[in-house]
């Protein structure tokens, strides 16, 4: 099966001139029935762009969308391999051995 990924919201704050200062992302990734929600916000140093002038490309890549990929990749890995659970044996024998 295929990872789904899709937008939930992207909210930009503009300055006075109407120029996006910070963007506030969340964007989704589902894979089966496991799903997770990444949420990041990124300042823009130098506000030069109006929130309509971006392309969801852009976007992402301001987000760090590989980091996000790698990084779904590996929760929805231990979503679907759980670690083995280990014992400690505290009253192994030494002496059954030989």
């Amino acid at each position: 099966m295929s990872i789904k990924k899709e937008w939930v919201s992207a909210i930009p704050k503009v300055n006075a001139a109407g120029n996006v200062t910070e963007w506030k992302v969340k964007y989704k990734y589902t894979d089966g029935d496991f799903s997770h929600i990444f949420e990041k916000s990124e300042k823009i140093d130098t506000p030069s762009k109006t929130p309509n002038s971006y392309t969801k490309s852009e976007l992402l890549e301001l987000m760090n969308q590989e980091h996000w990929d790698d990084m779904f990749n590996k929760k929805n890995n231990a979503y679907k391999n759980p670690t083995p659970v280990e014992t400690t044996d505290n009253d192994f024998d030494i002496n059954s051995l030989t």
